[in-house]
C-alpha cells in the first residue's frame, strides 16, 4: 500500500487515492468564502474580517487562492493520472472549471458578483503554480540523466 502523508508509526496516513479529498475540501473552503455576503452590514465574524480587507486586495488574493487549488489538484492526481504534463493539464482544467462555477455562484450571493477580472486572476494563479511545478519536474528530469 502506498502512503502519501505522514508516517505509518504515527497513524498519520493517507492513501494516495484519498488525496482527491484535499482539493475537494479546498473547493468547499472557497465556496464558503464566496458565500459571505457583501451587503455593508457586518453580522458575522467572517464579514467583519473581510470588511477590513480592501476590495483591491481581495481581488489580488484570487491569485494565491486558485494557485493553491491548482497545486492541490496536481498533488491529488498522482495516483489517478500518469505523466507530469497530463497532471498539469487536468489540474488546470479542474481549477478553471471550478473558477467558473465559483464566479457563477457569486451571482446569487447578496452584494457579490462574478467578474471576468476574477476569472483572469484565478487563471493567473493556476498558471503560475503549474508553471513552477513544470519547471521543477523538468529540472528534476534533466538531472536524472
Amino acid at each position: 500500500m502506498q502512503y502519501s502523508l505522514g508516517y505509518l508509526n504515527n497513524n498519520i496516513i493517507m492513501s494516495a487515492k484519498l488525496r482527491i479529498l484535499i482539493p475537494l475540501a479546498y473547493m468547499l473552503v472557497i465556496f464558503a468564502l464566496s458565500s459571505i455576503p457583501d451587503t455593508g452590514k457586518t453580522e458575522t465574524q467572517a464579514e467583519k474580517i473581510f470588511q477590513w480587507i480592501s476590495p483591491e486586495f481581495q481581488n489580488f488574493l484570487h491569485i494565491p487562492l486558485f494557485g493553491g487549488l491548482a497545486g492541490c489538484w496536481f498533488w491529488a492526481l498522482k495516483a489517478w493520472v500518469g505523466g507530469t504534463n497530463n497532471k498539469i493539464a487536468i489540474a488546470f482544467i479542474f481549477t478553471t472549471i471550478y473558477s467558473f462555477i465559483d464566479e457563477y455562484h457569486q451571482l446569487s450571493v447578496p452584494g457579490r458578483f462574478g467578474s471576468l477580472t476574477d476569472l483572469g486572476l484565478n487563471a493567473i494563479g493556476a498558471i503560475l503554480i503549474l508553471a513552477m511545478i513544470a519547471m521543477y519536474h523538468r529540472e528534476d528530469h534533466n538531472q536524472s540523466f
